[in-house]
């Protein structure tokens, strides 16, 4: 390749698609990062430092004890301006890139987000704030991956009527693990945060819609592990 491109060559194999790579053989784990992304977006888009740490990327969904109906959440906050609306959309396209790479911490808050970015209010506004001072909070998320037997193993999960419209959401983490389980966790090798297209009609079908979700998502995680010699 050299005698026809400029090549860069780096035989620690310290960075891969602009993610960081480090290394520890005597452990066997991998720590991936993306150093100094998220302080030159919040400098993009002129985000100042929150004057209290924000440790939850959005506001959890107020549980009604004792509430045999749930009912749906409207939001009848003005409509932003157009030029909001483009900021938000940008804001959501730098993140969503990060979330995916490095922090799963936030892939809930920006699916939602982006779920009604085109008729943004000033609701979303407020939570898009949250979402950036959470960012700049916890600006350097780090994924630790550890050796193991390549074994898939999912967590899955739902939450019932948190979005609007009375939708629920299908929650997923997939990880390689060991053929006893020794390590119950591990980093993630896929996130799933998705609204469930349908409007359940209980917790329970919640869930179940959420497990189909995820062992959609499993099948071809799990043929490409085949084809790489990982039943």
């Amino acid at each position: 390749m050299e005698q026809y491109y400029e090549v860069t060559v780096d035989w620690k194999g310290e960075k891969y698609v602009g993610v960081s790579l480090k290394w520890n053989y005597d452990k066997r784990t991998l720590e991936t990062s993306v150093p100094g992304y998220v302080p030159d977006a919040l400098h993009k888009f002129q985000h100042p430092q929150p004057t209290k740490p924000q440790h939850a990327p959005s506001k959890a969904t107020p549980i009604q004890y004792g509430s045999k109906i749930q009912h749906e959440f409207t939001d009848t906050s003005p409509k932003i301006s157009l030029e909001g609306i483009r900021r938000i959309q940008e804001i959501v396209g730098t993140f969503a890139w990060y979330s995916a790479a490095t922090d799963p911490t936030m892939a809930r808050t920006l699916s939602s987000i982006a779920g009604r970015q085109s008729n943004a209010t000033e609701q979303v506004k407020a939570e898009v704030k949250q979402f950036l001072d959470y960012c700049a909070t916890h600006g350097d998320a780090r994924v630790r991956f550890i050796a193991s037997d390549m074994i898939l193993a999912l967590h899955s999960d739902a939450s019932y009527n948190s979005e609007p419209g009375s939708k629920c959401r299908a929650a997923g983490h997939f990880y390689l693990t060991h053929n006893d389980h020794k390590y119950l966790d591990n980093g993630a090798i896929l996130t799933l945060s998705k609204i469930i297209k349908h409007v359940m009609s209980s917790a329970s079908e919640a869930e179940v819609a959420g497990l189909f979700y995820n062992c959609k998502a499993a099948i071809p995680l799990r043929i490409a592990l085949e084809e790489m010699g990982y039943p």
